[in-house]
């Protein structure tokens, strides 16, 4: 059975209620440099509320990859897959603690920077996600102006050749943060190189955040050793 997913490349497209994109939702005008540099526009920015489904988001060949899907409250990304980022693949930005931003299915390859980037407050849930030839996973902000507790819980997740020496989960102790990670499967010549989670100090606004811990600490990073498969 083939399903039809359209690549879709639109200009900061505003997405106010649910959509599922058609063959019809396609577009080619670039917008990003291709670099992990902070502050591209987004591909596309879903409103609090809204549904995203059932598209690619690719760079053009001749085209520089952007930053992808920017989530301004709570949101559901489901079968979203990217083909190419800039930046980050999806970004969270809402500030409400209540905000839940969903990830179902879908993956990211060919990542310079970090897949998912977390700047808002809430909880983030991550399942059935794919990742490949990327250079880092899922981070809490380290530096943003305002800081969050967050939590991000990540479950049937698949890294394939990420970054050796990175994370699949970045969280900061100082400000609460939580992740809970099950069932993941890291592949890949890096495999064993890649930590499964880092902890770390982080700050408000422009400064260097510090690692103090690699793996799980049973209260910010939580996973047991049967979660983590290396295939």
């Amino acid at each position: 059975m083939s399903i039809f997913m359209p690549i879709v490349f639109v200009l900061l497209q505003l997405l106010q209620e649910s959509q599922s994109f058609g063959p019809a939702a396609k577009k080619t005008i670039t917008m990003g440099d291709g670099g992990a540099n902070e502050f591209q526009q987004p591909v596309i920015e879903v409103r609090n509320g809204a549904t995203l489904s059932n598209c690619i988001i690719g760079a053009k060949e001749g085209f520089k990859a952007a930053d992808g899907v920017h989530c301004e409250g709570s949101c559901t990304l489901k079968n979203v897959w990217h083909e190419k980022v800039g930046e980050d693949a999806v970004t969270f930005l809402g500030t409400n603690p209540k905000n839940v931003y969903i990830i179902e299915g879908g993956g990211a390859i060919n990542a310079n920077g970090k897949v998912v980037q977390f700047n808002g407050a809430g909880t983030a849930k991550i399942n059935n996600f794919y990742m490949k030839d990327c250079t880092y996973g899922i981070a809490s902000c380290g530096n943003c102006v305002a800081q969050f507790s967050r939590r991000i819980e990540v479950t049937n997740l698949k890294v394939e050749n990420l970054k050796a020496g990175q994370f699949i989960v970045a969280v900061n102790s100082n400000f609460n943060d939580q992740a809970v990670l099950k069932n993941i499967h890291i592949l890949g010549k890096s495999a064993k190189q890649v930590f499964p989670c880092k902890i770390f100090n982080g700050v408000k606004g422009n400064g260097n955040f510090k690692l103090v811990k690699m793996g799980a600490d049973g209260k910010h990073c939580k996973y047991n050793n049967n979660d983590i498969h290396f295939n």
